[in-house]
């Protein structure tokens, strides 16, 4: 009878692991001890032992997928005649029908050029441990950007230092205030000023951007992070920083990603959008940030 392999549960908080390595090939023979394959959770890296003798068959799961604990991802056969090396079964072979006399070919008519779509961000999702994705969102770190610019998947803690090295492009804008300031008068001052300027933030962002959902955060000169609303799969990230209150005229986080702070300014208020042009194109984030500071000039456009 088949042994079934499954994602083994290694932490108590473990919802799921990222399939480092297979030790093992679909169809090798394998003792009750050898190593099947190496996982990576939130707390280590550790590598799963078979439990019984065999052959190793039926593999579901490639190495870096996040697997949720105890899916079936492989299983242990008794003999090498059972083993499943594909996940479909082969197609049975069919003669192949006599080819028709080509046809003459027709002129083809002319077709009207598209129009230039504006870049877009990729929204596939990136493959990491689930440690490295939790503390890339901590950190505010594009693991998107990490991708586009050559890092490996599945994207381990390690690779995040990569980030920490800069890169980032990071365009200003000034908006007059009058408007904004006047809404935030009839709302809770200071404390409805992030919010506000976080909606505006995602807006903008549809305007712009609106086949590529986006996943909006406040972040504090403390460390710590405020996630708005629930983010789609393969939403972009976005860290919004109210600098209002302080001496502080901008800020890009160590590992920057994607990064907008707002500080008052001369006239009203100063916008600072930090981003990796191989992860959002740049004149796509010079009109992203040219629709915040309009919004903040115009609140009207945000119900427009």
């Amino acid at each position: 009878m088949p042994h079934e392999v499954r994602m083994p549960q290694l932490g108590m908080t473990q919802d799921s692991g990222v399939i480092v390595s297979w030790a093992k090939a679909a169809g090798e023979a394998v003792a009750k001890g050898d190593v099947l394959f190496e996982v990576e959770t939130d707390k280590a890296t550790m590598e799963v032992e078979a439990a019984a003798d065999g052959f190793l068959s039926g593999l579901t799961a490639k190495a870096g997928e996040d697997v949720p604990v105890g899916e079936v991802i492989a299983q242990i056969v008794e003999s090498e005649g059972e083993v499943v090396t594909e996940d479909a079964p082969p197609q049975e072979a069919t003669a192949p029908e006599p080819a028709a006399a080509p046809e003459p070919e027709a002129e083809p008519e002319p077709q009207p050029k598209a129009a230039p779509k504006p870049p877009a961000m990729s929204s596939a999702r990136v493959l990491a441990s689930p440690k490295a994705r939790r503390l890339a969102s901590e950190r505010g770190i594009d693991l998107a950007g990490l991708r586009a610019n050559g890092v490996v998947e599945p994207i381990h803690v390690a690779d995040l230092s990569r980030a920490q090295g800069g890169g980032a492009s990071i365009l200003t804008a000034e908006a007059e205030g009058t408007a904004f300031d006047a809404l935030l008068a009839r709302e809770d001052g200071v404390g409805a000023r992030p919010r506000l300027l976080a909606a505006f933030a995602a807006g903008a962002w549809g305007a712009v951007l609106p086949d590529q959902p986006v996943a909006l955060a406040l972040r504090g000169l403390d460390g710590a992070l405020e996630e708005i609303g629930d983010a789609a799969e393969g939403a972009a990230r976005l860290t919004l920083t109210d600098l209002c209150d302080t001496r502080l005229t901008g800020f890009t986080p160590a590992g920057a990603g994607l990064a907008l702070s707002v500080a008052r300014g001369p006239g009203g208020y100063r916008l600072g959008l930090a981003f990796r042009e191989a992860a959002l194109p740049l004149p796509a984030g010079a009109a992203l940030l040219d629709e915040i500071a309009a919004r903040i000039e115009d609140p009207i456009r945000q119900l427009l």
